[in-house]
């Protein structure tokens, strides 16, 4: 039976977005396209340097940042508003083959399960993956359907600091072992039938919005301003630099750093 999807919900104090934030990015049979789900509440490096890992180590053609109303397995209380964290994720992306979206919004999915499936059966032909971190494969037992989930799409999960050592070892982990691909096919990942899952190593990122969250919540407006002051000084700056370093203050730690190819492409020196 189609997929229906479900009628769509208000914006409500979400007015403010454009159709651009609203709408699935294009799209075509063939393309090996990263899914990249979360509050980003706020975004920071740690986020952008997974995918950046994800895209040059499974040859995707393009990441969409999914950026969801609300996370069913958090607190949304003090929860930034939609279009302000759209705004923050595009201007801390702001990479020619990452889309940022709240189209979840416009048709009115919660969970992970009916976004993927809303997506696989609208977009025929395209090769998905979802992207997580360790630490969301530690819990990812206990997400809506997670089992529905490995079955419509292959799953590459990016290290981080701590949750690494033990995340394998979890519900999920060990649940879907038999379905693990070998982290030097991960290339192939897009391409194979799900469940298959894969583990990427280099990124040791302990960053987390909710770290972040307890320091100080960047808004959109000063991520963009950020971003003119390094545009202006000569493109160095954190984001330019494509997740070097996380701008969150002097105590900050070290994310890895991409490869020259990946630096190259972002500030329009290479392909893609």
């Amino acid at each position: 039976m189609a997929y229906q999807s479900p009628r769509p919900i208000p914006a409500r104090d979400d007015a403010a977005l454009n159709g651009r934030d609203y709408r699935v990015p294009p799209y075509a049979p063939g393309m090996r396209v990263g899914l990249f789900g979360g509050t980003f509440d706020p975004p920071h490096e740690a986020h952008l340097a997974a995918c950046l890992l994800a895209m040059r180590r499974l040859q995707l053609d393009r990441v969409w940042w999914l950026v969801t109303p609300g996370n069913p397995l958090k607190n949304t209380a003090g929860l930034a508003p939609l279009a302000e964290r759209i705004a923050a994720a595009r201007a801390l992306a702001h990479h020619p083959r990452i889309d940022v979206t709240g189209f979840e919004a416009a048709v009115g999915v919660r969970y992970t399960y009916d976004t993927v499936k809303y997506l696989v059966t609208r977009c025929h032909g395209v090769r998905f993956v979802w992207i997580m971190g360790a630490d969301n494969l530690r819990s990812f037992h206990r997400w809506n359907n997670w089992r529905g989930i490995a079955s419509l799409v292959p799953i590459v999960v990016v290290d981080r600091l701590g949750p690494s050592l033990y995340a394998s070892a979890g519900v999920a982990g060990q649940a879907l072992a038999f379905a693990r691909v070998r982290e030097e096919n991960a290339v192939r990942l897009p391409m194979l039938r799900p469940p298959a899952w894969a583990f990427l190593h280099g990124l040791k990122s302990p960053l987390s919005s909710t770290q972040l969250r307890a320091r100080r919540r960047p808004t959109a407006a000063e991520i963009a301003a950020a971003r003119r002051s390094e545009a202006a000084s000569g493109g160095n700056g954190s984001a330019e630099a494509t997740a070097e370093t996380a701008s969150v203050g002097p105590d900050a730690p070290i994310v890895a750093r991409p490869p020259e190819s990946e630096r190259n492409r972002r500030q329009g020196t290479g392909g893609g």
